[in-house]
């Protein structure tokens, strides 16, 4: 290995370990699935690995991984009639209080218990800051279609957290409105986004998520661990 190629490793090495926890936690938002958000995950970097050479070089390399994560979450996930059955077997965050805790749990829950396209269009829309048009390219969707799933999952989700007396205005942003800034960043630009009670509920429960993946040191060793076997049996 030359100097050059022990460079680039060590720099992949460094953006897996700094990257790796979050990406995770906002791939099983999207999928509920523990195992299934690691398997994707893994994928995802083997992918990035093999292409480090250009996306080291990308402003939000994170964010190419977690494109990939997505589409190949979508692949597996698109025939599913409805989530996972369970909530994550993950640990209890330290910091983290028991209300906080069964509120972020709650809001799992309800995820997991949605159909496929509403929970991942809901999550790409309100919480990642994609556009309708992105999600719709990456989906396969119509624009329409990413709008009105959206629309019925906020209102699953508001209806189940009590939350139908917070609305401040008629209009639904989340039908129609300006594109935000991109993939992997969250939409609090957009009218009614910012402080609408379910786009809070899904980025705290997505915070007490990543404290939760963050909760066990180990990880992301067994993950680099099971990357590098990943690496040893494909040429």
């Amino acid at each position: 290995m030359s100097a050059e190629q022990a460079l680039e490793q060590r720099d992949f090495e460094d953006f897996f370990a700094c990257a790796y926890e979050r990406v995770l936690a906002q791939v099983i938002m999207l999928c509920g699935s523990r195992e299934d958000a690691e398997d994707v995950t893994q994928e995802a970097f083997l992918e990035a690995y093999r292409a480090w050479d250009r996306i080291a070089g990308y402003d939000l390399p994170e964010a190419w991984v977690y494109r990939v994560s997505v589409q190949r979450l979508w692949k597996t996930h698109r025939r599913r009639r409805t989530g996972q059955d369970r909530l994550p077997d993950l640990p209890v965050p330290v910091q983290a209080g028991p209300e906080q805790s069964a509120e972020a749990r709650e809001v799992l829950r309800l995820l997991a218990g949605l159909p496929p396209r509403q929970r991942v269009t809901m999550v790409l829309f309100c919480l990642h800051g994609w556009s309708q048009s992105e999600i719709a390219k990456t989906l396969r969707m119509t624009r329409g279609g990413v709008a009105a799933n959206v629309s019925k999952a906020r209102r699953t989700l508001k209806e189940a957290l009590d939350m139908a007396g917070d609305d401040t205005s008629r209009h639904d942003p989340f039908m129609s409105g300006p594109a935000p800034a991109g993939p992997g960043r969250p939409g609090v630009g957009r009218t009614g986004l910012g402080s609408d009670p379910v786009v809070m509920a899904l980025r705290n429960a997505q915070a007490w998520l990543r404290a939760a993946v963050e909760a066990d040191p180990e990880r992301v060793g067994r993950a680099r661990a099971a990357l590098a076997r990943r690496l040893g049996k494909r040429p």
